[in-house]
């Protein structure tokens, strides 16, 4: 199992975070549960982006 950790890029981390955390909210929004009303979130997907673009350049 640390073998696969070592392996694992942070990139795909703070992908998967992100996608998981997006995915809540907005089935929290669509139950009713809350009103989240976050307009910069594509903000949000471009550090997402950059972050695993520059992690994807340190290898090189």
């Amino acid at each position: 199992m640390q073998n696969y950790m070592n392996r694992m890029s942070i990139g795909g981390l703070v992908l998967g975070i992100f996608i998981i955390s997006w995915g809540i909210v907005w089935l929290g929004n669509d139950m009713g549960y809350w009103n989240v009303s976050f307009p910069f979130w594509p903000i949000i997907v471009i550090l997402a982006g950059v972050v695993i673009l520059l992690h994807g350049l340190k290898k090189y």
